[in-house]
């Protein structure tokens, strides 16, 4: 089973979003049933206090038919009502911070929405035996509804990857540029924090912010040294940011260690 859906944005360059497991879906699943359960309680205890004495009452018919159909637009419309409005989410999704977007990491249509709900009574039955095979065997972790929808379930938890990374040099590359950073990157201070802050915080950007911010970030800098980039993807750009950053640091690390060396003479 594949951990990461693929996006090719316009510049062609595929960029991966993380796959929600099995695990986190029936655990959003369970906290929007409990929810669900909740909702449906209320209703039948509403119906039952509203009957009649009279078994026979046709208002009783009316209210029994009334509490059967409001319970089963409650149980199928939850989802379909929550993942359009809030954009692929439900109450359990957010919890547990997954959501749910078309193949390729675009938003949802209501029609994607509807046909993806509407196969949750065949998934469903009995106990999503049938949801958790169909995620066990395919290769984007998808049911039945994805399968019919194209749609997938991605995390939004964010990775901490600091265990496997220096964390000193993490925090190096947030610091304030000195000279010897400056004239090995030929930026300026400014130039420095803008590109600097784009390259820490550009996980929490979306793609569109990211094609539309990082261009206009580097033109002004590009046209001023005089220099050009091979293309306009962002691939391409970012990893001359990357490159830059790496300058830099390496450059201030260079010059501390020859401090050093001096001191200790």
């Amino acid at each position: 089973m594949d951990t990461f859906d693929f996006i090719e944005t316009p510049e062609h360059v595929e960029l991966e979003q993380p796959l929600a497991g099995i695990g986190s879906r029936f655990l959003a699943g369970f906290v929007d049933t409990l929810i669900i359960v909740g909702i449906l309680l209320v209703i039948f205890l509403v119906s039952t206090l509203s009957l009649t004495p009279d078994p026979f009452s046709e208002a009783n018919d009316w209210m029994i038919a009334f509490m059967i159909v409001f319970m089963f637009l409650v149980f199928w419309g939850y989802h379909v009502y929550f993942e359009y409005r809030m954009n692929g989410q439900t109450p359990g999704k957010k919890a547990v911070k997954i959501r749910v977007v078309k193949e390729g990491g675009m938003p949802m249509t209501f029609s994607d929405v509807v046909v993806r709900n509407l196969l949750r009574l065949v998934d469903g039955l009995p106990l999503y035996p049938i949801a958790g095979v169909a995620m066990f065997v395919t290769k984007k972790c998808q049911r039945l509804g994805d399968l019919a929808a194209g749609t997938v379930v991605v995390s939004e938890q964010v990775s901490d990857f600091s265990a496997r990374t220096d964390k000193r040099v993490r925090a190096e590359w947030q610091a304030e540029a000195g000279g010897a950073a400056l004239r090995a990157t030929g930026l300026t201070p400014e130039e420095y924090r803008v590109l600097n802050n784009y390259w820490m915080r550009r996980g929490q950007l979306t793609l569109e912010a990211r094609w539309t911010l990082l261009p206009q970030l580097l033109e002004p800098i590009l046209r001023r040294t005089g220099q050009t980039l091979a293309n306009s993807r962002l691939e391409t750009l970012e990893a001359y940011v990357e490159l830059l950053m790496r300058q830099a640091w390496f450059a201030e690390q260079e010059t501390r260690t020859g401090t050093g060396r001096q001191s200790k003479l």
